[in-house]
């Protein structure tokens, strides 16, 4: 049978390893599910994660889910934003992939501490390029796109249904900036990424 999942959703994983058996995390997945495969990225950001460099294919692996409602299923306008925080943009990468929309239709903007920290760049790009989507990466502090930054590099955004995910404050703050320039809740879907 197949999985009823959509790009946006994540899955609580128990890689069955000696040392992480007893604990799952959560990951959402990182390319569009094709039936045969769940992809996802992991950053390494603590014991865990930097575990998971080590674990070797065929490693038996529980996952609970799919779970969240970040996909495309809640878009209610032709054109959409896809904003994403750090590796926030593991989900946004994998809506940009298989979500409905004509060249033109769908931006991204990921915001990236650093250049270093900035991961899937090629195939963002190479997905931007055959989507007709258009990509802007913003470098550096503060975490959080900045209103300017979101009027200029999206004009029409108060027009789009937008996607953001990051770290709490991130979305917050980016939340806040979309609902002032006039987009309504409805339009804005949410996701947060926190240790």
């Amino acid at each position: 049978d197949r999985l009823a999942v959509r790009s946006g959703q994540f899955f609580s994983w128990r890689f069955l390893t000696r040392a992480d058996w007893w604990e799952a995390h959560p990951f959402s997945l990182s390319a569009a599910p094709d039936g045969q495969r769940l992809r996802i990225t992991v950053k390494r950001l603590g014991d865990f994660s930097a575990r998971v460099r080590s674990i070797r294919p065929g490693t038996r692996v529980i996952a609970e889910g799919p779970f969240g409602a970040f996909t495309s299923a809640s878009r209610r306008r032709r054109r959409a934003a896809l904003i994403a925080g750090g590796v926030g943009i593991t989900p946004i990468r994998a809506l940009l992939e298989d979500m409905p929309g004509a060249p033109g239709d769908i931006a991204v903007v990921y915001r990236s501490a650093s250049a270093a920290d900035v991961i899937l760049r090629d195939e963002l790009n190479e997905l931007a390029t055959r989507r007709g989507a258009e990509i802007h990466y913003l470098i550096g502090e503060p975490r959080a796109p900045s209103g300017d930054d979101l009027r200029t590099l999206v004009p029409d955004i108060a027009e789009r249904d937008v996607y953001v995910c990051g770290p709490p404050e991130m979305t917050q703050a980016t939340r806040a900036t979309l609902r002032g320039y006039g987009v309504p809740a409805r339009q804005i879907t949410t996701e947060r990424f926190s240790l």
